[in-house]
């Protein structure tokens, strides 16, 4: 029996040197539930810095320092929104819902909303926050994405009953229910809050029910491939077009930016292998090459993926990819979007899947390359603002000419504003990660050696491959997913005399240490 007592007595101790703890570390003040466990949607001293006092992961500032926060309205072609003539303002409430708050948002008393990444009940309302900032209720806009989560974990039972107890809950059981209600991001979060839109230039089926059928990695949350440190997020710096001015100093902002984890990471496929000749693609073949075969068009759950968008009269007319088509491969320094082939093709290049969408905008024409190779160049030159274009019809007919947008003087001081306007097409390289096919998901087998190889073996198709160059459709129903003339090649690399049949070699896949397939042999009697 005084065994029995010592050990509870013992027990007691632990149980009371935790609540202890939970004094100084714990919640601190006596706000209501709401008020709690960052419910609020925003951080504050009771939510965050009660628990978190003088730890790494809770420094506001921190936070406040990262590339999701820091983002600021730069042009690109698919909104083609100008700050300058539209407004700071006008970003704000346009596309100020995929932003999480603080940095620039700060100034509209938007602060930074934790919730919007850490939310784990899946009820963050994003277009309730998105709502009030296009109205300009700013400082109700992150309190109304989580008016009706909030009521969700007042009336959760037991974390009622383990917060009521705040300063008596030991911390173990603190931490259990934290992250149940604040943890890491989840793969919904990303999707749903923010990223749901890239779905229409990098096609994948987020938020379709039956998403683990198209890609092998469904279940993968987001932050296992992208890492992150200190509130840095890992991923690859995008620009689609290098800007005038300034470019080196915009990329450098991104040299300190995690990558996203490695295919072959310790953590992952360490050690797979196809075999010596297909490993030795990976030296300048990115996995996802072979590994994202197909693409899905029509309606899908984010909408329908865009193969155009045109900008020429002054608002946007896209077109779609009404039916499933093959990625392009095209090389890439990883640093940045685009082709990059022939000699001036970048050392350590790779090939990688793009979809490629077309875009039509008027450029001012300020940039002698822009003129020379409006379509080829990849500066992003002078786009002209929305509202002059819409202006420079002077027929008013919905089509805007040459002569109408070199000739038109929106200030009336007689002079033509864009006297060397151009119209610019073109084709945007959007690198693609998700919608992995395997064996058991995807929307087709990877490919194999036939798929990329051999298609010109004879010297009629060498010919009319590298030399006539007729519209891949003119002969294809899907677009071959590889054009060797395009990456900067006059006849197939693997080429060879006699020809060689590339439909019989099979890709398998083995990984060291497991275990070798049994040998069926006939009775030794």
């Amino acid at each position: 029996m005084a065994k029995l007592r010592g050990i509870l007595v013992a027990v007691a101790l632990v149980v009371f040197a935790f609540a202890g703890i939970n004094i100084y570390l714990g919640y601190s003040g006596n706000e209501a539930l709401a008020h709690h466990y960052m419910t609020e949607g925003e951080w504050s001293d009771s939510s965050c810095g009660g628990c978190h006092v003088g730890t790494p992961f809770a420094d506001y500032d921190e936070v406040g320092e990262s590339t999701h926060i820091q983002r600021v309205p730069e042009w690109e072609p698919l909104t083609n929104f100008q700050v300058e003539s539209e407004g700071e303002e006008a970003w704000v409430q346009e596309f100020g819902r995929y932003h999480p708050g603080g940095g620039i948002l700060e100034e509209y008393g938007v602060g930074i909303d934790c919730m919007i990444c850490h939310e784990q009940y899946d009820l963050y309302d994003a277009d309730a926050r998105a709502l009030e900032l296009a109205n300009g209720n700013y400082a109700n806009a992150n309190n109304a994405a989580m008016e009706d989560a909030r009521v969700v974990v007042q009336q959760d039972g037991v974390r009622l009953g383990t917060y009521a107890l705040d300063v008596l809950t030991p911390a173990p059981i603190l931490l259990i229910f934290h992250d149940t209600v604040n943890a890491a991001p989840e793969k919904s979060s990303c999707i749903n809050n923010c990223h749901i839109k890239d779905a229409q230039v990098t096609p994948v089926m987020w938020g379709a029910e039956d998403y683990e059928e198209f890609d092998v990695h469904a279940e993968v949350e987001c932050v296992e491939c992208h890492e992150a440190h200190e509130h840095e997020i890992a991923g690859a710096p995008i620009e689609l077009l290098e800007s005038d001015a300034g470019h080196e100093e915009e990329s450098s902002a991104h040299e300190d930016v995690l990558s996203v984890k490695s295919c072959v990471d310790e953590s992952c496929h360490a050690g797979i292998t196809h075999g010596g000749t297909t490993d030795f693609h990976l030296e300048f073949l990115d996995c996802a090459a072979c590994h994202i075969p197909l693409l899905p068009g029509g309606d899908i759950p984010a909408g329908m993926p865009i193969e155009s968008f045109d900008w020429s009269n002054g608002e946007r007319v896209d077109t779609y990819h009404e039916s499933d088509f093959a990625p392009t491969l095209a090389w890439t320094d990883g640093a940045s979007e685009g082709l990059n082939v022939g000699e001036d093709r970048a050392e350590n290049s790779m090939l990688a899947p793009f979809n490629i969408i077309n875009g039509a905008w008027w450029d001012a024409g300020l940039e002698e390359e822009i003129l020379a190779s409006p379509n080829t160049s990849s500066l992003e030159g002078n786009p002209i603002p929305n509202d002059d274009v819409m202006a420079a019809d002077a027929n008013a007919d919905g089509d805007v000419t040459s002569e109408e947008m070199r000739s038109y003087d929106g200030n009336g001081d007689g002079m033509a504003d864009y006297p060397n306007a151009i119209l610019r097409q073109v084709d945007l390289y959007y690198r693609l990660g998700h919608g992995i096919s395997g064996s058991e998901a995807g929307m087709a087998d990877p490919l194999e050696c036939d798929d990329c190889h051999g298609a010109s073996a004879s010297p009629e198709l060498q010919n009319i491959h590298f030399v006539e160059r007729p519209d891949c459709e003119y002969c294809h129903e899907v677009t071959p997913v590889i054009d060797w003339a395009m990456l900067g090649y006059d006849r197939d690399p693997a080429e060879t005399n006699p020809p060689t049949d590339f439909s019989v070699p099979v890709i398998e896949a083995t990984t060291p240490g497991e275990k070798p397939p049994e040998v069926e042999r006939e009775p030794a009697f």
